[in-house]
């Protein structure tokens, strides 16, 4: 004998035998099936039982009658697990033991001869601009805050730059929107294969490390280019060669694409293991949304990453022909003054020797400088920070300075007051400190050139300040703006381009800031901030 049970609604767990004939669903006392639900209609609708076929039909009920989600205007046959709701009501055909009957006349598409699907399929829902949520007597106030939802998800996802990230905050927000057990998102690469990028389930659920993924349900919405809802993907013919679906039992399952402008990127696939957590066609709906626009966001991500990497490539070879070139001028330099020096030793001509060496000497310097400013450049990491006296580390780039300053006779002052210690990487700004130098004794000219080196604590700003002031030729204003852009040298083939790129580095690493400040024909100022140490800086591996 044909059955249908309550799984929503105020008679929920109930199940009630159908009779032959008319089997009146409503509110009155002498309905067949009498409902506790005030939403429902006293005469809300009709499953007629004939010959072993059941049609189901409405009888003027105020708020219509729905089977699987959507809205019956005339007898329509039932199958096995099909879902009518009344009111806030859902119930589920459960048949016979002789078969199930024919549909005749549904809304939904249904293949009669079973050899894609049974009733199992509750409905799809296109994955394109018109999969919107839209309002239903079934779905009431609950779609107005699924769009409301819906446009917050979309202005939030629109922001993120990185896949990852991406990806795992849309399945936190399917979970929030949709009662979920488990879920995942999966992605389509590059040679065409899917792989999980998110997966997520609850405390509850039985299976939370690995998600349960079935191709069989996964191609046909990509193949489909639709969302799929099932209310029990076991008895669904076209997954019936789902190894998985069987294996973790899903009862009510929505698995949906994530469409980019023209092609399918992935899906996102959500499960309830409880017959009583049935999704809904607005569920189907609210999600396909959602996979949408999430597959729009995606597609962006990839967009962007694409150029990124182009320009990161492109930025790779012109920087390579940079070097290239200079490394080229310095080794023409540098065999210049070797095949000078070969020619007084061979001469023995110590004098020749003794005047090409410093050439040598020079092309060797830069070659070193150019080394040591690309590896600083290149490699992003935490400074190692250790208690420092920045006066100390001054003191000895000032050291190292002097000779190259004494022999052009350029004054080099100094102000390096002994300093409390900071959290700092000696090497790292020992670095800094020696390119600011070393850019000072470029711009200014012999004899009349004169360089300041200072250090101060700055006790209202906690701060140790640092300066590097010079009495050359200054910036031209214009141009001011670039000098910390790598591999920008107003030097000609004196600079890398590098020296104030790596300089402005290694102090961001130390969350400090550089300032310049100058004027054609007065000078320049270079002036650095170094945060002091706080009760939260760790040095040498401890909390101080």
């Amino acid at each position: 004998m044909a059955s249908i049970r309550v799984i929503q609604g105020p008679d929920k767990g109930r199940t009630f035998e159908l009779r032959a004939g008319d089997n009146v669903v409503g509110r009155e006392n002498d309905a067949t099936i009498v409902l506790n639900d005030q939403t429902a209609s006293r005469a809300h609708s009709c499953i007629s039982v004939d010959n072993g076929q059941s049609l189901l039909s409405d009888v003027g009920s105020a708020n219509g009658t729905f089977l699987n989600g959507v809205r019956i205007g005339q007898p329509t046959g039932l199958k096995r697990g099909d879902q009518v709701r009344c009111g806030s009501t859902l119930l589920v055909f459960q048949g016979d033991a002789t078969g199930t009957s024919p549909a005749t006349g549904t809304g939904v598409d249904i293949d009669e001869n079973g050899m894609l699907v049974d009733s199992a399929i509750v409905a799809t829902v296109p994955s394109s601009e018109d999969s919107v949520i839209i309002p239903t007597p079934e779905a009431g106030v609950k779609a107005i805050d699924n769009l409301r939802n819906l446009y917050r998800l979309i202005a939030d996802i629109s922001t993120f730059l990185n896949l990852d990230d991406l990806v795992e905050y849309a399945l936190e927000q399917v979970f929030d929107l949709l009662d979920a057990d488990r879920g995942f998102v999966m992605l389509i690469d590059d040679s065409g294969r899917m792989s999980v990028k998110a997966s997520k389930g609850t405390e509850d659920s039985s299976q939370n490390d690995v998600p349960p993924v079935s191709h069989t349900i996964i191609d046909e919405v990509v193949k489909g280019r639709v969302g799929i809802l099932s209310s029990n993907a076991m008895s669904d013919k076209r997954f019936a060669g789902g190894k998985s679906v069987h294996n973790f039992g899903i009862r009510s399952a929505i698995c949906v694409p994530l469409m980019g402008r023209d092609r399918v990127l992935g899906v996102i696939q959500v499960d309830c293991s409880i017959a009583e957590k049935s999704y809904s066609t607005e569920q189907l709906r609210l999600l396909t949304a959602v996979g949408y626009q999430a597959g729009l966001a995606i597609e962006n991500v990839q967009l962007y990453q694409a150029a990124v990497q182009s320009e990161r490539l492109a930025a790779v070879g012109e920087t390579v022909a940079f070097l290239s070139h200079n490394i080229k001028n310095i080794l023409q330099a540098l065999n210049s003054g070797i095949d000078v020096v070969e020619i007084g030793i061979n001469a023995r001509d110590m004098d020749r020797v003794d005047e090409a060496w410093p050439i040598v000497e020079r092309g060797l310097d830069r070659i070193n400088a150019l080394i040591l400013n690309m590896l600083a450049f290149s490699k992003d990491r935490e400074p190692l920070l250790k208690g420092v006296d920045v006066a100390e580390v001054l003191r000895d780039c000032v050291e190292l300075s002097s000779p190259g300053a004494d022999e052009r006779q350029i004054a080099l002052i100094t102000e390096l007051p002994d300093m409390m210690e900071i959290p700092a990487d000696a090497s790292g700004l020992h670095q800094a400190f020696l390119n600011l130098i070393a850019n000072a004794l470029d711009a200014v000219e012999d004899e009349v050139g004169a360089i300041t080196v200072s250090v101060r604590l700055d006790t209202m700003n906690r701060c140790i300040t640092v300066q590097v002031s010079d009495n050359g030729s200054g910036i031209d204003p214009a141009r001011i703006n670039d000098i910390f852009t790598p591999f920008f040298s107003s030097k000609g083939q004196k600079g890398t381009g590098l020296g104030l790129a790596v300089t402005k580095k290694i102090v961001e690493e130390h969350h400090g800031q550089i300032l310049v400040s100058s004027a054609p024909s007065q000078g320049t100022t270079f002036t650095i901030h170094l945060p002091i140490q706080r009760k939260s800086d760790t040095i040498a591996g401890q909390k101080v």
